[in-house]
């Protein structure tokens, strides 16, 4: 992986929930002033009973369903920021391993402090806690804005992902 050197590398972890939206535009709006590069990362299980996508596909063919699904979202969050550029990837595996693992050398860590559901939670465990935990970098959690949808950012996920505020 190449290092971005002088303005600094801002690694967002997404997955598709509220919070998680949340959390990259909030990075983006920190990026944009930094001249910070987005590193954002979407982590996925390519098991059909976890993840939607993986059902009846591939490994490949669901890393594209979820690469083409964060990019589309890195799209619409950073048009209005003209001046933020952004890397997305999709790999598979843990995702406090994978995001901790990016986050080495970064200027920051972004995640979101809910992911997509009580039983997934269960099952792994909470990313945003163990990111807390096992980070080398200073780590944001940003709260899911449908609680304060009258805020800045829960108006601008409204705009962003219609239906998530």
């Amino acid at each position: 992986m190449t290092e971005t050197t002088a303005k600094g590398r801002i690694v967002v972890g997404v997955d598709g929930s509220g919070a998680s939206t949340a959390a990259l535009i909030w990075a983006a709006a920190q990026a944009e002033p930094t001249g910070a590069e987005l590193d954002v990362v979407t982590v996925w299980l390519h098991d059909s009973m976890l993840d939607d996508a993986s059902v009846n596909r591939t490994l490949e063919e669901a890393r594209t369903v979820h690469l083409h699904e964060l990019e589309s979202l890195v799209t619409a969050v950073t048009k209005d920021h003209p001046g933020v550029t952004a890397r997305c990837s999709a790999p598979d595996g843990d995702p406090a391993e994978v995001l901790t693992g990016r986050a080495k050398g970064a200027t920051m860590l972004v995640v979101g402090s809910h992911g997509r559901g009580r039983l997934r939670e269960a099952l792994a465990g909470s990313v945003a806690k163990a990111c807390l935990r096992r980070a080398s970098c200073p780590v944001a959690v940003i709260p899911p804005p449908a609680r304060a949808p009258e805020s800045p950012l829960g108006r601008r996920l409204a705009e962003v992902v219609p239906g998530k505020a």
